[in-house]
């Protein structure tokens, strides 16, 4: 299982908490590779998560990726500030891994894993750009309306959440969708309020297989969904365990003292 995720020093605790989730939570006999992908990550947050994975004698790559790719891309202002440039990573994932890497596992550092994710790995998507769950549905109504309207979607289109894309990263190199959606990206950037995630939607409005909800069980599904049916938590929006009374605090914490990071190196 390939896992790819991307972090800043702002961020590489909440990666080590939600890599200490994954590897806890898989069956033993589940391979797991992890690739960390950063512009800017200090030598002791390196440390630190190479200590995190290595507890659970998981492999791991760092790529360092070239900041000047993204540095002209629209960033988020208002209440989304606290997306960063980094969400554009996962864009480039076709071409930071290996050729010889067909398919990989997304997933944001602002998540907590609740099971072993074999069944989600196998999903089929051979015929799809990638498979993501639908935010549309959980969504206030006017916010979703805004969404397609923003992006120029067909009315009935759905709405992906990109904290967690399972990647046909074969079908990304022959179709060259990453120069797609960097086209989107730079031709668009009054339509990009949520980022790369509203340019991927608008570039694979028709092209992703939808996943059950409970592999990325956004703050938005609380109110839809029981919250003990999430195989994946994802703290969406600006509330986070780690700077209010969320719900998904305690977690938070139990993964956050299992990482060792506040052990120093």
């Amino acid at each position: 299982m390939i896992i790819v995720s991307a972090t800043n020093d702002n961020y590489a605790q909440h990666l080590a908490v939600t890599l200490t989730s994954l590897l806890k939570n898989k069956k033993k006999d589940t391979r797991v590779h992890i690739y960390i992908l950063y512009g800017d990550l200090t030598d002791i947050s390196i440390k630190k998560l190479k200590r995190t994975i290595k507890k659970f004698r998981a492999a791991v790559t760092f790529l360092k990726v070239d900041v000047h790719m993204v540095e002209e891309f629209a960033l988020s202002t208002g209440a989304q500030n606290y997306i960063s440039k980094e969400a554009y990573y996962r864009i480039m994932i076709p071409d930071l891994l290996g050729e010889d890497i067909p398919k990989a596992l997304y997933l944001d550092c602002d998540m907590i894993v609740r099971t072993d994710l074999s069944k989600l790995w196998k999903t089929n998507i051979d015929t799809y750009d990638l498979a993501a769950v639908d935010e549309s549905r959980v969504i206030p109504v006017q916010d979703r309306e805004s969404r397609i309207y923003r992006l120029s979607l067909p009315s009935e289109s759905y709405y992906f959440n990109s904290g967690l894309l399972l990647m046909n990263l074969k079908r990304w190199r022959e179709q060259k969708i990453s120069s797609e959606v960097i086209q989107f990206i730079k031709a668009n950037p009054d339509k990009l309020a949520l980022l790369d995630q509203d340019a991927l939607n608008a570039v694979l409005y028709n092209r992703w297989l939808r996943l059950e909800d409970k592999w990325n069980y956004t703050t938005s599904h609380c109110a839809v969904l029981p919250l003990e049916k999430a195989a994946v938590l994802h703290f969406t929006g600006p509330d986070k365990p780690w700077n209010s009374k969320s719900p998904f605090k305690k977690e938070y914490v139990k993964y956050l003292r299992a990482s060792l990071w506040k052990r120093p190196v």
